[in-house]
């Protein structure tokens, strides 16, 4: 029974490694099977090493790094610098959570002086440290999601304190016991502490990324609706405009019959109306691409509302094929986030600048504009002012995680009271 319980205990292990890898990493595309076929070499390999050949705690140590270390070169993508950190990390935690362990309990038996099993201790310190170690991890998770601006509420906290604190004591409780309980039921009872800390923390994730998703599919709702609706002007306008080259034989022969009249006054009235059709339908973007069209002409109407100058540099084929809603979300939060900061500076000195390239599969969008109220940062990200915080802060973060899925990036550039966002995102376009 207890070799059953140290390899649940080892998997408990394996599987908190594989959350903070999956977390802080950047992972390759490989099928289900092929990522459970490589952590399952890892488990058997490294377990293999260490309860059969090392002697040392060194002995250890090296067989983690070096089976980590690969395992994580097979699996992620990252540079060999960040795959070493996330490594030393690791087994850094591992050994100072061993090592806490070990002079807690120390301190624990002599004040309490309880008297344990030998081999009951053996197991009890093992979990704990890993319980430890677990602690650790979901701390620096914390931090990392500090450090990009997503704030934890109350349950997340208490998934990281009360859950490993509260599984400790419980731990120390079932092993201390005086009246020991049988070995299955003491082994039942260690699972379901190791799975509790597991599930409770895949749950509370979830339910942060749910919350992430309904809030993105929302604004992707939103923006859709008005997109639509400009892309259905856009082609009323195409139409129109088609409609006025078709019949402009007909329109020459109207103006010279007022010509040869010489009735001036119904010349001039039927030229102002032509223009007025022209200045009327006219249109920031007219690139002939309606997906990006639509989006650009409903935020320039919307500036206009608020006496925002629009401009525009933008280099798009007209035959270019969108199929990708990543561009409408990555452009609609730049432009609403330009527009709401334009709002508040003075009336002169309101406008957005968008630049869009297109180079074969790859995309540039640059979107800047002037700003007034300091800008609130949390690390190098930044915070969003408006009053339904839960509602917004999402956007430059969205954009981010889209650039990231295109190996892109996200260039910022805050001076002078202007704030330049670039986005590059490669091989989006299909050829």
């Amino acid at each position: 029974m207890m070799k059953v319980m140290l390899t649940a205990i080892e998997i408990f292990s394996l599987v908190f490694q594989r959350i903070f890898a999956q977390k802080v990493l950047t992972q390759r595309r490989h099928s289900g099977v092929c990522e459970c076929c490589v952590w399952g070499m890892y488990f058997v390999i490294s377990n293999f090493f260490t309860y059969n050949f090392a002697n040392s705690a060194w002995d250890n140590t090296w067989t983690f790094v070096v089976s980590f270390f690969l395992t994580l070169r097979i699996l992620y993508t990252d540079s060999t610098w960040v795959l070493s950190a996330v490594t030393i990390f690791m087994a850094i935690s591992g050994a100072l959570s061993e090592v806490l362990t070990y002079y807690g309990w120390q301190i624990f038996v002599q004040k309490s002086e309880v008297r344990v099993n030998v081999e009951n201790e053996e197991y009890l310190l093992m979990l704990i440290s890993k319980l430890v170690m677990f602690f650790f991890i979901n701390i620096l998770l914390a931090r990392i999601k500090r450090h990009k601006n997503i704030k934890l509420n109350i349950a997340e906290w208490v998934q990281i304190f009360v859950i490993p604190v509260g599984s400790i004591v419980i731990l120390v409780e079932i092993i201390c016991h005086k009246e020991s309980m049988s070995e299955t039921l003491d082994f039942v009872a260690v699972l379901m502490v190791m799975l509790i800390n597991i599930f409770t923390y895949y749950l509370y994730d979830k339910i942060g990324e749910t919350a992430e998703k309904r809030v993105r599919e929302a604004v992707l709702q939103e923006q859709s609706e008005y997109y639509l609706r400009q892309y259905n002007e856009n082609m009323n306008l195409w139409v129109e405009m088609s409609e006025f080259r078709h019949n402009m034989t007909e329109r020459y022969l109207m103006e010279k019959m007022y010509l040869e009249k010489g009735d001036y006054e119904a010349l001039e009235k039927y030229c102002d109306n032509s223009l007025e059709k022209f200045h009327k339908q006219r249109k920031v973007s007219n690139t002939g691409c309606f997906y990006f069209d639509s989006i650009i002409n409903y935020k320039a109407a919307v500036a206009e509302t608020f006496d925002i100058r629009f401009d525009t540099k933008l280099m798009i084929p007209r035959e270019l094929k969108v199929e990708t809603e990543d561009i409408g979300i990555c452009l609609g939060n730049l432009l609403d986030n330009a527009i709401e900061a334009s709002k508040k500076v003075k009336v002169e000195e309101r406008a957005v600048y968008v630049e869009i390239r297109v180079d074969k599969r790859n995309l540039m969008m640059t979107v800047s504009n002037h700003y007034e109220e300091e800008r609130k940062k949390s690390g190098n990200n930044y915070i969003t002012t408006k009053k339904e915080k839960h509602k917004h802060g999402f956007g430059l973060n969205i954009v981010r995680k889209i650039s990231k899925g295109y190996n892109g990036e996200v260039i910022i550039d805050d001076r002078d009271n202007q704030f330049r966002v670039t986005v590059l995102l490669y091989e989006i376009f299909s050829l």
